[in-house]
């Protein structure tokens, strides 16, 4: 049924998160246990709220937002001051339903793939348009066109994933784009585009 394939690529999404979180913590909490400390609250932050939504493959976009929050403080506490991250949120769209974890493949692309040499800088805006939800999520860096699937990545997991929810939440109401701008290496940024029309599939 729709709703098992759904619920089916929305829980591909979590152990990935989790095996790289755990991992990380481990790396930090001999010689950092502060940050490791750190890590381990937003990491039980983000854990609630799966476990808060495991029954539902649509929320609002402020329940989305609160897991990118908690997933991005994970990572501030591993990274520090060499990730820079804003959540910039359109009062009228925080009530609008989303796909839960949509956004999390894309938010975690750019903080696995963004330039980090002078920092990385990493936006995510949401606006609500008449009845579309307009999406980016951009970070700092060239959009790598080369790289390949790793070897130990889960078939479904990234951008895959996204363009397969896409097609089950908003059948034909979607546009996905992933694109560079920038002329200059240090001046380079990649953008991942969402356009969402309507009310999603789901419940």
């Amino acid at each position: 049924t729709l709703r098992a394939e759904l619920e089916q690529l929305r829980l591909q999404l979590d152990p990935h998160f989790l095996f790289n979180a755990l991992n990380g913590l481990a790396e930090e909490i001999p010689e950092h246990p502060d940050a490791a400390l750190e890590m381990l609250r937003h990491l039980t932050a983000y854990l609630r709220h799966s476990l808060d939504g495991i029954d539902h493959t649509v929320v609002t976009v402020s329940n989305e937002v609160a897991g990118l929050a908690a997933y991005l403080g994970v990572q501030r506490a591993r990274c520090g001051n060499r990730l820079r991250t804003r959540l910039d949120v359109m009062h009228d769209a925080a009530q609008r339903r989303i796909a839960s974890f949509l956004l999390q493949p894309l938010v975690e692309n750019a903080v696995k793939h963004g330039r980090r040499e002078d920092g990385l800088e990493l936006r995510v805006d949401i606006r609500l348009s008449g009845d579309t939800l307009h999406i980016d999520v951009e970070n700092t860096g060239p959009l790598d066109t080369t790289r390949r699937p790793a070897r130990r990545q889960r078939p479904g997991i990234g951008l895959e994933n996204v363009r397969r929810r896409l097609a089950l939440h908003y059948p034909d109401r979607h546009a996905f784009s992933l694109t560079e701008s920038g002329e200059g290496a240090r001046d380079k940024k990649v953008t991942a585009r969402l356009e969402l029309r309507g009310e999603p599939c789901g419940s």
